[in-house]
């Protein structure tokens, strides 16, 4: 994992990035290749009124989230960006008025790509929402580069 302490991530994740200030993204858990999320339900998140349960492309949003705070673990320098390729969500069943917990966990991170896995849950039922999976492109700063690789104008190699 990267020299950022818990408490600079933390910050990072709950204060800097302004989605996850509005939904009170709470960072529960963050070690080398996984993280942790809860966030509590609230009326912007509604998709269907008559059920009142989450709108599913929030809780995706929320997925692809932590699936990159996972990779950030990886990242090792704040210089790197990483940015979503293609992302697969699964849902498996309605998401009711309580908050829900996500967990994210690299599977692979090579020079350019990374992928992660993620699953969706909430309080008391251990049957997950959703699950995914997401890919993100890795862009490393020069010096991070393997011995050979060529990057062009646009930090590609």
């Amino acid at each position: 994992m990267p020299t950022f302490t818990t408490e600079f991530i933390k910050h990072m994740v709950e204060e800097s990035i302004p989605l996850h200030r509005f939904l009170g993204l709470e960072l529960l858990e963050i070690r080398p290749d996984y993280a942790k999320v809860r966030v509590p339900f609230r009326e912007e998140v509604i998709g269907d009124i008559r059920q009142r349960r989450w709108h599913g492309g929030m809780i995706a949003a929320i997925m692809d989230s932590v699936g990159g705070i996972a990779g950030f673990t990886r990242l090792g320098s704040m210089e790197n960006k990483m940015a979503t390729i293609d992302m697969r969500v699964d849902f498996l069943r309605g998401a009711v008025e309580l908050p829900i917990e996500i967990e994210a966990e690299v599977l692979r991170c090579g020079n350019r790509i990374l992928v992660t896995t993620m699953r969706a849950w909430q309080e008391g039922n251990a049957k997950p929402l959703a699950e995914g999976r997401a890919v993100y492109s890795i862009r490393r700063k020069e010096e991070e580069q393997a011995p050979g690789t060529d990057v062009d104008s646009n930090g590609f190699a």
